[in-house]
């Protein structure tokens, strides 16, 4: 083999060398690429819960990662059935610099609320008002998880706040009627409630009168006993000197 050839062969292999190395840098690059979020959110669109999850924790474990992962982990999560994890990716979610927190912390008390811990679900309801006083769902939420809590009043001023924050809402005259209900039941409440603190008041006062007639006759037995224990020891020595008198005279 001549020079020449043995030149275009050592500079055949080096080309190909390179061009193996320049695909094998576009597929790392690829792979570090890989965007699992807008993946998870494909699947999860999709209707795909159970595979979005894991391609959304991914997402989320990556720096800088887009703010709404969170809220569609924990929702995947949510439509699996896996509640705390659900509530973990939320408050997660919450920690992080630039998230809607007051989606995430309602987005928490909808899962609460879905497992029937309504004071849970109440107190979600309540940091995500504490972080927008204005976000209309928020109170809606509360007000619902405070019904099955007996909190009827509290109910009603949440129904009455989401009203008007929103008053174009469908479910309008749903709640006026809800409200309607509640307001009634709200007073029933308040006079049960007004009704056993004065039976309260009264009970103890009574209580209070058994125990100052209890010390008053106490007092009065304590004299009478004194009385009679000074009685007996002057008829005991009255008795002693008249013994001795009648027995002077006998002698």
């Amino acid at each position: 083999m001549g020079y020449c050839q043995m030149k275009e062969r050592r500079q055949g292999d080096c080309a190909r060398r390179i061009i193996m190395g320049f695909f094998v840098l576009v597929a790392c690059g690829n792979a570090m690429a890989y965007d699992y979020f807008a993946e998870g959110m494909r699947l999860y669109k999709e209707g795909k819960p159970a595979e979005a999850a894991p391609m959304l924790h991914q997402a989320s474990l990556l720096e800088g990662a887009d703010p709404r992962v969170f809220s569609y982990l924990g929702m995947s999560y949510q439509q699996t059935g896996k509640y705390q994890d659900a509530i973990s990716a939320f408050m997660r979610g919450a920690s992080v610099p630039g998230t809607d927190r007051k989606w995430l912390f309602f987005l928490a008390g909808n899962v609460y609320s879905v497992q029937k811990l309504y004071k849970e679900a109440e107190t979600m309801y309540a940091r995500s008002i504490e972080v927008d006083t204005a976000f209309a769902p928020a109170y809606l939420g509360r007000a619902n998880a405070r019904v099955p809590l007996r909190l009827f009043a509290p109910a009603v001023e949440d129904y009455n706040a989401y009203l008007t924050l929103d008053p174009a809402t469908w479910q309008g005259a749903s709640i006026r009627q809800l409200i309607a209900l509640l307001s009634d039941e709200a007073k029933r409440q308040a006079e049960e409630a007004s009704r056993a603190e004065a039976q309260r008041v009264a009970t103890e006062a009574e209580k209070a009168a058994q125990e100052e007639r209890f010390k008053k006759l106490m007092d009065e037995v304590s004299a009478s006993l004194q009385s009679v224990d000074a009685a007996s020891t002057l008829s005991a020595g009255s008795e002693d000197i008249l013994e001795y008198d009648e027995e002077g005279q006998l002698e």
